[in-house]
């Protein structure tokens, strides 16, 4: 039986890469189904660029931009996006989109089974790696077993399932392609094949430029690059002139670009660090908790515990110091002592070294300085490939001295990917359904913020009474002190019942909560009207100082636009708000912490309100203060160009769409809003 696991002819080699591919579409097929969720209903849903009608140059351009950057960033990934929606009968089915992803996800799959290969045919190249002669275990059969641990490990299950992460896994499947054609043109140049320096050059820059229209993690090729470099190819053979091709080659796609990168980031810091502003946490203290979060992955990765996994980890503290907590310095130790590891175990091309430094390398641009959330699992996506490798590099290893035992090794590894595909399958089917997926991570992560407010509006069953839910939104409310969105549900449901018990509008005059002061942790939904009252007083003052004084969150920003909108749509619960909800829109203006986009937000919004109270002038001076405050955002001048067409205001509005077209002259012809307020325009004043 284990001579027959390890036969490495091409038929044996191809049918079990097929039975791993199997594996993996039975393994995510349950999260096929599912929701957009998290950032996939902004980025995609509600992206009006991706509702492509025809496969026209316009509409195409106009899915390139839909970041509405002034480039088409991550372009290349939102034409796919667009692409689904139209041969999915222009529709957002989510099976449609997961199903792509996981063809994406099955295409790496051989890529890395292709890199493998490649790469432990080079470690058993003579003087390669110290010590090592001719390894029994077939290269195949272990680049296969390497293909299996990375394709089926549940730390990817994101990277396939949550939608909008398409964007990480086509970025990867550009690197992994970067890296496999510099192999193989690295091991023609060290036969001195004039064509493989071309080669070299062609795999790291135009594969690199291409993968970063997916994700800006593609430029992190060439520092790939150069870890392959270091750990399997030998310098010392090659002729003077060849070391000084290889030296100008990895000055010109390594050291020029981190250079470039480095005056960037002292002569214009903003271009890196600008989006502290809207964080809890400083530079400081991010690099300072990545220390803690790399340990987190490496847990993730050597102890697939489903209990450990999730959408969302913000339950992670921020480290404030060294030490505080204490594990900070302990981690940022542990990885000074590694990186000097690294160094030496580099010296020999040990595969553990190899392991680490692609981790590292991978990790290089999410895991530093830019001001990203602190933790993701698909951010290992790549970074664990290295690990599959050296795994199945010592699998060999083993292999070659096990003897008779070899049988149990062998069984071994198919339990062990069995049990990967296991976990990944339980992960996978929680996400058929939103109310079993927020269920289920709410379980997991009991401090996550994110995990339990999901469980209270999709878990608790419509007919569960309102003090469940209250009482789901109070507990959400107490783990973080900035959030509004549960106490703004919370005023919601006491809403309901003060109307169920004929209060009418109680909150409707001015509020501050002297009255009524309540502690979020003694709140407690009655059949009772003077309870009730004083209960939305509370919540108003709460809500209020939330708003006014803490750092503004971005969920709390949509949750104040979505409830103008709500009242508009003639919602019970949010007209008996009105009042509430413009106090909460003054007051998170008030704010001088207030990031510029998230203020240019809201004086939209505010102007929305005026403009539904009829008091045109003032929602003409609100959206002029947003256009003011977001000059350069395309979005919001368009939701200001809206605004006027809107109230017939003409002058502004011919006015506001020059200046846009002129400000962008691609990206404006592109969008499809100003395409359409453009068209509007011009049937107005013809007449």
């Amino acid at each position: 039986m284990a001579t027959a696991l390890t036969d490495s002819r091409p038929v044996v080699i191809a049918l079990a890469v097929v039975t791993l591919i199997g594996v993996a579409v039975v393994v995510y097929a349950p999260g096929l189904g599912g929701v957009f969720v998290f950032d996939s209903i902004e980025r995609v849903i509600r992206n009006d660029s991706l509702q492509i009608s025809a496969l026209d140059a316009e509409q195409l351009l106009g899915a390139a931009y839909a970041a509405e950057d002034s480039y088409p960033q991550r372009g290349l990934a939102y034409l796919t996006l667009a692409l689904n929606y139209y041969f999915a009968g222009q529709q957002f089915a989510p099976f449609a989109f997961k199903a792509t992803n996981l063809a994406i996800h099955i295409l790496n799959g051989l890529l890395v089974f292709i890199l493998a290969r490649l790469i432990l045919w080079r470690w058993r190249q003579p003087g390669v790696l110290p010590g090592r002669h001719d390894p029994s275990a077939p290269i195949a059969v272990l680049a296969v077993f390497a293909m299996g641990l990375w394709l089926l490990h549940p730390i990817q299950l994101t990277s396939v399932l949550y939608i909008v992460q398409r964007m990480t896994s086509i970025a990867a499947t550009w690197v992994l392609a970067g890296s496999i054609l510099y192999i193989y043109a690295r091991g023609r140049f060290q036969q001195g094949r004039r064509p493989a320096l071309a080669l070299m050059y062609l795999g790291v820059i135009v594969f690199a430029g291409i993968g970063s229209l997916s994700k800006e993690s593609a430029l992190l090729l060439p520092a790939y690059v150069a870890v392959l470099e270091l750990f399997l190819f030998h310098r010392s053979s090659l002729a003077a002139e060849q070391r000084r091709a290889l030296a100008l080659y990895f000055g010109v796609i390594l050291l020029i670009p981190l250079l470039v990168g480095v005056v960037a980031l002292v002569v214009t810091p903003d271009i890196f660090l600008a989006g502290y502003e809207g964080r809890d946490f400083d530079l400081l203290q991010r690099l300072l908790t990545q220390a803690r979060v790399l340990f987190l992955y490496v847990g993730l990765l050597l102890i697939p515990d489903i209990r450990r996994f999730g959408l969302y980890h913000d339950d992670l503290v921020t480290s404030a110091g060294l030490f505080d907590p204490v594990s900070t310095f302990f981690a940022v130790t542990a990885w000074v002592v590694i990186l000097a590891f690294v160094v030496w175990g580099a010296r020999r091309r040990a595969p553990w070294a190899f392991a680490t430094a692609w981790f590292l390398i991978g990790h290089g641009m999410e895991s530093t300085i830019l001001p990203l959330e602190q933790v993701h699992e698909h951010r290992n996506y790549l970074p664990g490939t290295g690990l599959a490798v050296a795994a199945a590099y010592y699998a060999g290893v083993l292999w070659e001295r096990a003897g008779r035992l070899g049988i149990v090794l062998v069984s071994a590894s198919v339990i062990w990917l069995l049990a990967l595909a296991s976990v990944s399958h339980m992960r996978a089917d929680s996400w058929r359904n939103p109310a079993l997926m927020m269920e289920t991570l709410a379980r997991h992560h009991p401090q996550s913020y994110r995990s339990v407010v999901g469980y209270a509006f999709n878990s608790i069953p419509v007919q569960a009474d309102l003090s469940v839910r209250f009482d789901a939104f109070k507990r959400a409310a107490l783990l973080d002190g900035r959030v509004v969105v549960p106490l703004i549900e919370m005023a919601k449901i006491a809403t309901a019942v003060a109307d169920f018990l004929g209060s009418g509008e109680l909150t409707s005059g001015n509020s501050g909560g002297e009255g009524c002061k309540m502690p979020i942790r003694n709140m407690q939904l009655l059949a009772d009207s003077e309870h009730n009252a004083c209960l939305l007083e509370a919540l108003d003052h709460e809500i209020g100082v939330r708003l006014s004084s803490k750092l503004a969150r971005t969920d709390s920003i949509v949750v104040l636009v979505s409830l103008v909108d709500c009242a508009l749509d003639g919602n019970r619960e949010c007209k008996a708000l009105r009042g509430n909800i413009r106090r909460w829109h003054e007051a998170a203006l008030s704010n001088e912490q207030l990031p510029v986009n998230h203020r240019a937000v809201l004086e939209l919004s505010v102007a929305k309100i005026h403009a539904s109270a009829g008091d045109h002038e003032a929602a003409v001076d609100h959206a002029q203060r947003a256009g003011e405050l977001a000059a350069d955002n395309l979005a919001y001048r368009l939701q200001e160009a809206t605004l006027y067409a809107l109230l017939a205001r003409w002058s502004e509005l011919g006015l506001l769409l020059g200046e846009v077209e002129t400000r962008f002259p691609v990206r404006a012809n592109a969008d499809p809003a100003f395409r359409r307020l453009k068209s509007q325009y011009g049937d107005a004043t013809s007449q």
